[in-house]
């Protein structure tokens, strides 16, 4: 439900006018449009009885109504929210810093590249790590 009430309200596929006049009340999501009421339509510029009855039936096919209190999102779970934050800055930070040394010069030596390489790797086997732990617990 929550997918539905997050998509544009041009998924909704209205006519013209019924699309500007929810875009002139501020309506970004199918949601937004859920959580207005039928007599603020009907005070709405440009927005008469065939449109808000196309609003109506257009919702009513996606099981919505006018009027409906949003449900509350759980918090969805994500690789980003459970890894640790801080070691992901960090990771980034490292990554900057290292691509940073190398780009300051012109000419490079061999061993100057395996070294920026060796630093990189060190840094993607820290993150590698990480991840193994997130997937295998």
């Amino acid at each position: 439900m929550n997918d539905v009430l997050n998509k544009g309200i041009e998924d909704l596929e209205l006519s013209m006018r019924s699309m500007n006049a929810l875009g002139m009340m501020g309506c970004k999501t199918i949601g937004d449009v859920t959580r207005r009421e039928e007599r603020e339509l009907k005070r709405t510029p440009n927005l008469g009885r065939m449109s808000i009855r196309e609003i109506k039936e257009t919702l009513k096919n996606l099981g919505l109504r006018l009027g409906m209190e949003e449900q509350p999102k759980p918090p969805e779970k994500t690789l980003i929210n459970d890894l640790n934050m801080d070691l992901i800055l960090k990771v980034a930070e490292a990554f900057k810093k290292s691509s940073e040394k190398i780009m300051a010069k012109k000419i490079y030596t061999w061993e100057e590249i395996n070294e920026y390489l060796g630093e990189h790797e060190k840094i993607v086997k820290i993150y590698r790590d990480q991840m193994w732990n997130y997937f295998n617990r």
